[in-house]
């Protein structure tokens, strides 16, 4: 009864483990994996994001992964992010990608790029995968922008988070405190 246990337990987990699975991350101004505490922006300020993978994937038939790249609804009117290309190589070369309004199924209403990575071979190797995607400030606040990728259907899985934090120019903070030293005055 045992062995029949632990053969099944192994059989299981074979097609887990012959899955392919990608991983896709954010770079910011060319700094994958940057810490969210150094991203720092003014309002009318731009920076370019890449989607790019550490792991690639190999299987032994066609694959399609979907992604967005999209701002929270929380965030959606601090930011907007537009433009981008698909890099070939390594992103195979049936890989695409659209601005929101041109085609947005997944995540309707969110600020974002949305793609697609086919690979008719069932191989796509490592680095980046889609550039030149124009990130760009609208207001202060910290803007969260996240990366969904589904290698199924309707089934999408968290990648990646990056916090942008968007800080007021120097000449709004100056005016700003201006006012207050004036109202001050006045109150007394």
């Amino acid at each position: 009864m045992k062995k029949m246990l632990i053969l099944m337990l192994v059989l299981g987990v074979v097609p887990v483990a012959s899955a392919a699975v990608m991983t896709l991350q954010i770079s910011v101004g060319g700094v994958n994996e940057p810490p969210d505490s150094t991203i720092n922006l003014l309002p009318s300020q731009s920076v370019e994001l890449d989607v790019w993978t550490p792991n690639g994937w190999q299987s032994d038939e066609t694959d399609n992964v979907y992604f967005g790249l999209v701002l929270t609804d929380q965030t959606a009117g601090l930011a907007t992010i537009t433009g981008g290309v698909a890099h070939i190589p390594p992103a195979p070369d049936l890989s695409w990608m659209l601005n929101p309004g041109q085609y947005d199924p997944f995540f309707p209403g969110q600020g974002g790029v949305y793609g697609q990575i086919m690979s008719s071979t069932g191989v796509a190797g490592t680095g980046v995968y889609f550039d030149q995607i124009l990130f760009h400030c609208e207001g202060p606040g910290d803007a969260v922008l996240q990366l969904w990728s589904s290698m199924e259907e309707g089934v999408f899985v968290l990648q990646d988070t990056v916090i942008i934090h968007q800080v007021p120019e120097p000449a709004t903070m100056v005016l700003l405190s201006l006012g207050g030293l004036l109202f001050r005055k006045r109150g007394k």
